[in-house]
């Protein structure tokens, strides 16, 4: 038996950075906890979700309300 695969494995660490806050249920209620496991400072956090959003808008992308709330505190 295959152990499940992970979908998230290929993925840059600051797009799951960016979604761990999203889907966290955003920045005030999780930012603090996603950087606290991950070692970092909330502005490093910030650096890191700005970096996708940046990424994800120069692809073309839109953001919807969710991503748009993450992105938004990252540049503030």
């Amino acid at each position: 038996m295959q152990p499940p695969s992970n979908p998230y494995a290929d993925w840059p660490l600051h797009h799951l950075l960016f979604v761990k806050v999203r889907d966290g249920g955003g920045p005030a209620k999780i930012a603090h906890s996603v950087a606290e496991l991950h070692k970092i400072t909330i502005e490093q956090l910030k650096a890191e979700c700005r970096k996708t959003g940046d990424e994800w808008l120069a692809a073309g992308e839109e953001l919807e309300a969710p991503d748009q709330r993450v992105y938004e505190w990252a540049c503030s």
